[in-house]
């Protein structure tokens, strides 16, 4: 996640032990553990509600409906002032 190696760790452990000292430190630890976790938590839930939204979200788009045989072009259809044609022409 932060991409920090062993040594880096080391270094921020031993300059929260000088700054905190050794006997706060355990409490602080836990203290930032219980954040982190509830940190967690919320983060899940919020992930939850946007899928749940997501999913549950209608479309904008109107619905499409394939061309039945009402909606296909009779003769003289299109152009204003056209006359039907018979089959023969």
């Amino acid at each position: 996640m932060f991409n920090i190696g062993s040594p880096e760790l080391l270094v921020i452990l031993v300059i929260a032990l000088i700054v905190v000292g050794p006997r706060r430190l355990p409490e602080i630890g836990r203290t930032v553990g219980r954040a982190l976790n509830e940190f967690r938590k919320v983060q899940d839930e919020v992930r939850e509600m946007v899928r749940f939204d997501l999913s549950d979200a209608p479309s904008s788009d109107p619905p499409t409906t394939a061309p039945g045989p009402q909606a296909q072009d009779a003769p003289g259809d299109g152009v204003p002032g056209d006359a039907p044609r018979s089959p023969a022409e």
